[in-house]
């Protein structure tokens, strides 16, 4: 840091560069930063309203067939981790829409449309449904889930382990402090890229 720089501390603080939201661990994609407490504040109020549009790509295992799944979240299930319940006056309501892309036997790309935007809530719903996120060592179960006919994980029978969490951010919309729409799109990186040439091999 240049002298210049450390004079101007309260300035360099103003033009901090703030995070609006978060990705879990692992997820790759689309995040929107603000570069004042103002647009912070307006950007994060589309989150909390759940106005933002927010779509992901994942790599589930098993067949998975287009869905809606809607189920109240808790952040403890009974085992210390979180995941749904179906008392309505406990948790929080959240709602995602599921729609096949591609599938093969023993794994299904899909992409995830929310609703709402709870903690974990793709990986609760997916896991939870049977179809856990490859790469997923919390909600995912040890074997592949339903229908699928593959181990999981490591490369037993010549099956390939997920480089990482295998979700990625790939759309995101919002209105701009300025009033004006934006939205933006990112294609499925090239390492769950590679993960799903080497799943679809005959």
């Amino acid at each position: 840091m240049t002298k210049v720089e450390r004079g101007r501390g309260a300035d360099v603080s103003q033009r901090a560069v703030r995070a609006v939201h978060r990705l879990d661990r692992e997820t790759s994609g689309l995040m929107v930063f603000a570069r004042n407490v103002k647009c912070e504040r307006l950007l994060g109020e589309q989150f909390r309203q759940h106005t933002i549009e927010r779509a992901y790509l994942a790599i589930v295992h098993g067949r998975l067939e287009s869905m809606t799944i809607d189920r109240r979240l808790v952040t403890d299930r009974g085992d210390g981790r979180r995941g749904s319940t179906d008392r309505e006056d406990q948790g929080k309501h959240a709602i995602t829409h599921v729609r096949q892309l591609k599938a093969v036997d023993g794994y299904t790309m899909v992409e995830c449309r929310l609703e709402t935007g709870r903690t974990h809530q793709i990986r609760i719903h997916l896991g939870e449904s049977g179809h856990a996120v490859c790469g997923d060592k919390v909600y995912g179960p040890r074997t592949t889930g339903a229908g699928s006919r593959r181990p999981a994980g490591g490369r037993s029978g010549g099956v390939p382990t997920p480089p990482r969490l295998a979700l990625h951010a790939a759309r995101l919309g919002f209105v701009h402090p300025s009033g004006k729409t934006l939205e933006f799109e990112s294609p499925l990186p090239a390492e769950l890229e590679k993960f799903w040439s080497q799943v679809s091999r005959p």
